[in-house]
């Protein structure tokens, strides 16, 4: 396990088998590269894994997966198409007819076969070459593959081990341990996201590590992720995501508030600004084409009003503040209280958190033990399956006239139905058959969404009598059963007893891979990264696997513009036992479990400082935030990090006396007790933008890195 911290006690050395590595924060890509330079040397990767250059000739050839390691790119800074893929009409190669049954245009890009030694159509070669430099119809090309191993040796060993604070030995040791066992090994990631200013980087290494042994959905080896049936999709039974007179809306006549999924320069505004003869326009805030979408930057953009105003600001169920490292501040809440800034806020919340608390107007909502939910299995688990959630009480929000309870779905559709909007109300759901129910209220949705699960595949059998007896199921509302159909509802009624379907785990595996292996590539040539150009300082990313240190979103790196010395540690914040991200923190339980967060450093770091645990400790950054807290000084933390258990020190979410009609709740202090980590703010941008330090790339919070001073208080 490599992690600055051992946090939780969930994995620790004590444990057979388990060996900590104690990295520094926030070098995971370039402990990833040692390790591929090692492979490299020792050419222990699986050269005949990398060159399939499709699926189908990978899966022919006993794999479940493959890379773009053999497709070239075009390096020809002449060219028009220079820093992309290679496609078919760049190489003067003519196209196959396209497929009349194909969902989606199929690309065509080219590989040089290994057998004739020739340009092919990567869709019509079975083995190609994954190292090639040259020239394909006079365009100057590399293979993918390349751009993997110049990366890798960048720089060397030692210094590989001088940046991750691990050694060379350690590197070399997992080495030749991952690729000693064929396809039975697997790289992962174990934090959600980025999770640091350059994770984008870290999480490319896992694929990458696994693409040289070609273990995705092998037996063994990297298993395949959330593997379930179409539930709240279009299923079996009910087409959930059909949705007809549903506006046109996309990307492509729209643009999302957090700012992805286009380039600056694919803008309206940047095409107006140059248009009026503006050279080189900067934008207010990074425009990300990576990410799909970002809560955290759409806080951002809101409250920098850019690249346009919030008139109406929608939440269901998040604290955007409290998850966000470096949001909850004085500066963003002012922003957001502001009508000038957000004119209407309507928050639907079980809590008011630090979030609810700012809107104009909160519904109330339902808590887990009160509403519905479908969801594929988390983590990475080799069976299929899906999870559902169901009332276990009646909700305690206010019943509403028509018998329904106050919550989100049933706010959703009673705006929608005022709103005369497509897809609420009556005859808003196709079944299977071309029949239409109504959607009223969340039974009407997620019991079809049940009856999906029941009848994917092969439908199950209706609930036995005991069942029904022993949970009472014949004592559900009669709302439920009237959202699906008498036959249906047996069968509803058997996957709500068992708290979901999971098919025999006997079944997962066929001929040495998952038999619910899907095409899945691994791309060491990533061509949406390579054309992300940066708008303020104009270079572009790599579009391979590569060590970048924490940078500001003009692409400085943070020792360029902060002294290490000056600033000497970073911060890993890891999800505690005892809380969510944000929530939590109002259970009495979980608060005599563990009532506040420390501020834990490691026992040569500490005794350098001359601080002893129980210590109350100041950590300041470079922007100007301080935090105080108690020092916990313990093994388990790798020099110079310090660690913070997030979810805790509240500003809202019961802290606070709150007057709700007339009557006054009074509040619990010790709900808001310990630290919340403050990341620094990007120095980088135009005076008056609010701007967390984020990951250049994806947007994503860095919540672990950047750079901290600690002193006894």
């Amino acid at each position: 396990m490599v992690d600055p911290v051992l946090g939780n006690g969930c994995v620790t050395p004590t444990v057979e088998g388990i060996t900590w590595i104690p990295i520094k924060t926030a070098t995971n890509a370039a402990f990833a590269l040692g390790i591929i330079q090692k492979i490299l040397d020792d050419k222990t990767y699986n050269a005949t894994f990398l060159s399939y250059p499709n699926y189908q000739s990978a899966f022919a050839g006993g794999f479940a997966s493959y890379t773009n390691a053999s497709h070239l790119v075009i390096v020809d800074e002449d060219h028009p198409n220079y820093r992309k893929l290679m496609r078919a009409a760049d190489a003067g190669i003519e196209e196959p007819a396209p497929d009349p049954k194909a969902t989606a245009p199929v690309q065509h890009y080219v590989v040089i076969d290994q057998a004739t030694g020739q340009p092919a159509l990567h869709t019509q070669c079975d083995a190609a070459t994954i190292e090639y430099e040259g020239e394909v119809n006079g365009v100057k090309v590399r293979s993918s593959f390349l751009f993997l191993k110049d990366n890798a040796y960048e720089h060397t060993m030692d210094e590989y081990a001088q940046i991750t604070g691990t050694s060379v030995a350690t590197m070399e040791r997992i080495a030749k341990e991952f690729t000693a066992h064929g396809t039975r090994a697997s790289a992962r990631l174990g934090f959600g996201g980025t999770a640091t200013a350059n994770g984008t980087q870290g999480v490319l290494a896992y694929p990458a590590l696994n693409g040289l042994i070609g273990s995705d959905q092998m037996t063994g080896g990297c298993n395949c992720y959330r593997i379930g049936v179409k539930t709240t999709a279009d299923g079996a039974r009910y087409k959930l995501a059909t949705v007809k007179g549903k506006p046109a809306v996309s990307t492509k006549n729209a643009t999302y508030l957090c700012r992805t999924q286009k380039l600056f320069s694919q803008t309206d505004e940047y095409k107006a600004r140059v248009a009026a003869g503006e050279k080189d326009p900067k934008p207010k805030l990074p425009w990300l084409n990576v990410p799909s979408t970002s809560d955290n930057q759409a806080l951002v953009s809101i409250v920098n009003e850019y690249p346009y105003r919030a008139k109406i600001l929608v939440s269901w169920m998040t604290n955007t503040l409290q998850a966000t490292s470096g949001a909850l501040r004085d500066s963003v809440i002012e922003k957001l209280k502001d009508p000038d800034v957000v004119p209407l806020h309507i928050a639907c919340d079980a809590f008011i958190g630090e979030h609810a608390q700012l809107a104009d107007y909160i519904v109330p909502d339902t808590t887990p033990f009160e509403s519905f939910g479908v969801v594929t299995q988390e983590g990475y688990w080799r069976g299929q399956g899906n999870t559902v959630r169901w009332q276990a009480k009646p909700p305690s929000t206010v019943e509403l006239a028509d018998g329904r309870f106050a919550s989100f779905e049933a706010f959703c559709v009673d705006v929608a139905r005022a709103c005369n909007l497509p897809g609420f109300g009556e005859n808003a759901i196709e079944s299977a058959d071309g029949t239409f129910y109504p959607l009223n209220d969340a039974a009407d949705f997620f019991l079809k969404a049940v009856a999906n699960l029941a009848y994917a595949i092969e439908p199950v059998a209706d609930v036995s009598d005991e069942d029904v007896r022993l949970q009472a199921l014949d004592e559900l509302p009669a709302s439920w059963q009237d959202a699906v159909t008498a036959e249906e509802w047996p069968k509803v009624l058997n996957v709500l007893s068992r708290g979901g379907r999971f098919w025999p785990i006997e079944t997962s595996q066929k001929d040495g891979r998952s038999a619910y292996a899907k095409e899945y590539l691994v791309q060491y040539y990533s061509e949406k990264k390579a054309l992300n150009k940066n708008p303020y300082s104009g270079a572009y990313p790599d579009a391979a696997l590569r060590y970048v240190p924490e940078d500001f979103c003009d692409r400085t790196p943070i020792a360029d513009v902060y002294d290490e010395k000056e600033w000497p540690f970073r911060s890993t914040n890891y999800k505690p036992r005892f809380r969510s991200i944000s929530m939590q923190a109002n259970s009495p339980l979980m608060r005599d479990l563990c009532e506040k967060n420390y501020l834990e450093l490691n026992l040569e770091d500490a005794a350098a400082l001359g601080i002893g645990d129980g210590d109350i400790v100041r950590i300041a950054n470079p922007t100007g935030d301080i935090m105080e807290g108690e020092a916990m000084v313990r093994a388990g933390i790798a020099r110079g990090t310090f660690g913070v258990a997030f979810g805790y020190g509240h500003r809202a979410y019961g802290t606070q006396d709150r007057e709700v009609d007339g009557t006054l709740a009074k509040g619990d202090p010790a709900i808001g007790a310990g630290i919340h980590l403050q990341t620094m703010l990007d120095p980088t941008l135009e005076e008056g933008v609010i701007y967390p330090h984020v990951d250049s790339d994806a947007g994503s919070p860095g919540r672990s890195g950047g750079m901290y001073r600690i002193e006894k208080a």
